[in-house]
């Protein structure tokens, strides 16, 4: 896996361990299933009504797909790939205590998708992944916005 990958993964506070391991291995399953070098990673999480971060769904981009482990930290199998280049139809970016520069403690974002191909996708960031969810949306999402 890419060290920008694993310094990724450790800034959300996923370090070596079972998830870490899990998320090896949906990445090595990508990379034989994506036809491009798979470029970004970002994790979906929230904090719950304790305080905990949970970690929902796992995503890989590359220049021209989106792919998405659904519930891969609840030990699911539920695996998609679709296009991106040129297909986003439409987003919807929520916000809260945010402003789109540099996350703090109480900042969340959440980013909602559609593509042409009829695939949707739900986004949620915590903390300092509101970072990572802002540099998707520049990168993936809004370059990709069918004209």
């Amino acid at each position: 896996m890419k060290q920008k990958f694993i310094d990724y993964l450790e800034s959300i506070g996923i370090k070596a361990g079972p998830l870490f391991g899990r998320i090896e291995s949906i990445h090595e399953f990508y990379l034989e299933m994506c036809p491009d070098e798979i470029g970004d990673i970002f994790v979906t999480d929230y904090i719950d009504s304790e305080g905990k971060r949970e970690y929902e769904n796992l995503w890989f981009f590359s220049d021209r797909y989106i792919m998405e482990a659904k519930g891969f930290a609840a030990g699911k199998d539920d695996f998609d790939i679709t296009p991106i280049n040129s297909r986003v139809v439409y987003y919807v970016i929520r916000k809260q205590d945010y402003d789109f520069k540099e996350a703090t403690e109480t900042s969340r974002l959440y980013l909602e998708l559609k593509l042409d191909t009829g695939v949707d996708g739900d986004f949620k960031a915590a903390k300092e992944n509101c970072d990572a969810l802002r540099d998707i949306i520049l990168k993936y999402v809004k370059p990709n916005l069918k004209g």
